[in-house]
């Protein structure tokens, strides 16, 4: 296929389309869930440290879902991963709250567990999609998708802000939520392509990801089985024709391939970690480092934190153009150095105009670097399912562990002086971007 005609493009514009509203949905929910913690607090009469075990919870079951999502996603594909994680979603959101306020504390834990768990797994299925997508669309959009997720997050925030104000009980809330996620997301999912192996980029031979098992070549006897089956064999980092006998699938013919083994990978994910420091430190601790280290008021750290949030939003939007003009490892490393000018700009000039523009400038640093190492994770689109699950998990370390590790270093220097940290990861990021580079620009 040498050309895509109106029909097909037409078919992959809906399907994007589709994708951005399932990150949107995906980024209302959690935001929902963020945006209600103080009420729920008051409702459970519980203490930081009981309200802390539930969010280790959640990030248990999200790292959960990183782990077993992979192979599911291959084996039956993103959309059916999506639709079965949502309408599970659907169902242990708003559970989560009524077993809680309800005293039925076990079931609640349970409850929100499973829902760390599916939306871990949603978050791999809708990137390994969006990828799929953007690849035969030839236009990068996962940054615009995770725009899309940022503004679902600050729109649950401002209805749950109102919620607060109008005193709406949790319940309701979250069951009218919860509604609103399964309808728009199964509507939107009709969108998606069930097989998108069907849809292929001009030029490109080979699926864009499996959807079964994916067979070990071991011999010539192999090779005709995959042949015969159409399946794609796994081929390693470093190798280029698992057929030809060259690289690490000749070197080791019964090694399955695993992600954990790839250097590749794991240096993305190091990039990812890098930029989910970057982006979450300021999200879990900024408008207090001000207030402490700055004498600043509460409402201007409130401020300053919901400028962030535009500044991040807005780096996404724009980012698609951006990378569309240049490389993914220029917009990355650019990104990056405008993050760490912004953070020193924060912690080292004591002047609130300072304070504002540092604020911005980190922000738009920090908003495409996460998604451009997604991207980059589902390169190789016979393993992108295990590769982005991988690199998601390795990203999400940091939001499972940068809160604690922020407030324990906090503590002893100062929050404001812990953000002195975050340049050492984006010095890190820098010297490992090449390996965002895109395939065909090796």
């Amino acid at each position: 296929m040498n050309a895509q005609t109106p029909l097909e493009n037409a078919t992959i514009v809906r399907w994007i389309r589709a994708i951005l509203i399932i990150f949107f949905l995906m980024g209302f929910g959690f935001g929902t869930w963020l945006s209600r913690l103080p009420s729920l607090r008051d409702a459970l009469d519980a203490s930081t440290l009981q309200m802390s075990i539930y969010g280790l919870c959640l990030a248990a079951g999200s790292l959960t879902g990183m782990v077993l999502s992979a192979r599911a996603v291959e084996r039956f594909g993103p959309r059916r991963m999506m639709g079965f994680t949502i309408a599970v979603q659907v169902i242990a959101l708003p559970c989560t709250v009524i077993f809680m306020v309800g005293g039925l504390m076990p079931l609640g834990i349970l409850a929100l567990y499973v829902y760390g768990l599916c939306f871990s797994a949603a978050d791999v299925a809708m990137n390994v999609s969006g990828a799929n997508a953007e690849r035969v669309f030839h236009k990068p959009r996962l940054p615009l998708m995770h725009a899309f997720y940022s503004i679902g997050s600050m729109a649950a925030m401002a209805i749950g802000a109102s919620a607060e104000l109008f005193k709406v009980d949790l319940a309701p809330h979250f069951i009218g939520v919860a509604l609103l996620i399964g309808v728009t997301g199964f509507l939107a999912l009709k969108l998606v392509p069930m097989n998108e192996d069907a849809l292929r980029a001009p030029n490109v031979s080979t699926p864009l990801i499996t959807t079964g098992p994916i067979p070990i070549i071991e011999s010539g006897a192999g090779d005709e089985f995959a042949t015969q089956t159409g399946s794609i064999p796994v081929v390693p980092a470093g190798s280029t024709d698992a057929s030809s006998g060259t690289g690490a699938a000749a070197a080791s013919p019964k090694r399955r391939y695993s992600p954990w083994r790839d250097p590749r990978v794991l240096l993305v994910g190091l990039i990812t970690l890098s930029a989910g420091l970057v982006e979450g430190a300021p999200a879990d601790w900024l408008p207090l480092a001000l207030v402490d280290g700055r004498g600043v008021s509460n409402e201007f750290g409130a401020l300053m934190l919901g400028l962030f949030y535009g500044a991040v939003v807005s780096a996404r939007l724009a980012g698609s153009a951006l990378l569309m003009r240049f490389s993914r490892v220029l917009v990355l490393r650019a990104s990056l150095t405008l993050a760490a000018i912004g953070i020193l700009i924060v912690v080292l000039v004591p002047y609130t105009p300072a304070t504002v523009i540092g604020t911005i400038v980190w922000g738009l640093g920090a908003g495409v670097c996460w998604p451009i190492t997604i991207s980059a994770a589902a390169d190789r689109h016979e393993t992108a399912a295990r590769d982005v699950a991988a690199v998601s998990a390795i990203g999400y370390t940091s939001m499972l562990l940068g809160p604690m590790a922020f407030g324990v270093l906090g503590e002893a220097i100062g929050l404001l002086s812990s953000f002195l940290v975050l340049p050492v990861f984006v010095v890190l990021a820098l010297i490992f971007a090449g390996v965002t580079r895109e395939p065909d620009k090796a």
